[in-house]
């Protein structure tokens, strides 16, 4: 640990002669720039082996740790969609060069032996464990995504171990949208973001993303479109539950529809209004009222504590 005790680094060595560096930023899991040089790589990093950087963290620390490495055999950074993609190498003649990628199979084992070592875990097994891949899903404009943001946060601030070990949002749809986008405001977010085409192209690509992170998380939410056709039920496939967040009942309806046939198991119904009380009005099925669905409200939204324990 650092000595401000605010990133855990935990490393752990591969067969492969590479090694993991996984890091956790602990308390409230937030960080400030000004904290990068107090930042202290752990001793039992091996300097003539390959290192991949894991963990959930701003993207300018993982340029600053990429750099701190940068003398290393070669450096990746872990994506639970694809695996480990090697970014810098400086060996000669390696397997390792640039844009490779070390498979999630292979790295499997490493992040069993994390789960093994989180004091809070049951099982040591990913294959043990339940899994949640949970649609998020509804009429555009119901507040879908910010119902997500507002979710992940509580989740941080409530069983951070959890938030970082376990959970994980896939943004199923080309809006250009991500956890960075509800923390800023929404003028803002919308100059800095970049949308795409829907293809089926890509709904099969997020339907093999959904796949592999479901090898190393438990809990996955899927953030899709407001649409229901081919390419969101593509992406249902690889979904065994959804949530719906609507504010037309009509349309409610539709959706119910859709998580039938696709054979999603429903766990909840948002009624996304502009005014009134959240509240829960039924529990089998699980239906809430939540008000104030907007981009500029995400940090006080209020999410009642029956939905927030549908996920661990």
């Amino acid at each position: 640990m650092n000595k401000f005790n605010k990133v855990k680094f935990t490393v752990l060595q591969s067969e492969q002669k590479y090694q993991l560096l996984d890091l956790k930023i602990l308390d409230d899991g937030l960080i400030n720039p000004q904290d990068l040089n107090q930042i202290v790589l752990p001793e039992e990093l091996i300097t003539n082996r390959g290192v991949i950087i894991s963990g959930k963290a701003p993207i300018w620390l993982y340029a600053y740790l990429i750099h701190q490495l940068h003398h290393f055999a070669w450096v990746a950074t872990f994506d639970p969609r694809h695996g480990a993609i090697v970014v810098q190498n400086h060996i000669p003649d390696s397997i390792y060069i640039v844009g490779y990628i070390i498979s999630i199979e292979e790295l499997e084992p490493l992040f069993k032996q994390i789960n093994k070592n989180t004091e809070q875990k049951k099982t040591t097994s990913l294959s043990e464990v339940n899994k949640i891949i949970c649609v998020v899903g509804g009429p555009a404009h119901s507040g879908k995504s910010v119902f997500i943001q507002a979710l992940r946060k509580h989740l941080q601030k409530l069983n951070p171990d959890f938030y970082y070990q376990d959970f994980y949002i896939i943004r199923a749809c080309p809006d250009g949208e991500g956890d960075w986008f509800g923390d800023i405001p929404e003028k803002q977010g919308k100059i800095y973001r970049y949308s795409g085409i829907f293809t089926d192209e890509l709904a099969n690509q997020l339907a093999q993303d959904i796949s592999n992170v479901s090898k190393t998380k438990k809990t996955i939410i899927v953030d899709v479109g407001g649409k229901i056709d081919k390419k969101n039920n593509t992406i249902f496939s690889k979904c065994n539950c959804g949530i719906i967040v609507s504010n037309d009942e009509t349309k409610t309806q539709k959706w119910l529809g859709a998580f039938e046939l696709c054979d999603l198991n429903l766990l909840a119904i948002i009624n996304s209004k502009l005014e009134g009380e959240t509240n829960v009005i039924s529990i089998n099925p699980l239906k809430t009222d939540i008000t104030n669905l907007h981009r500029d409200n995400v940090d006080n939204v209020k999410i009642p504590s029956e939905i927030i324990n549908l996920f661990y």
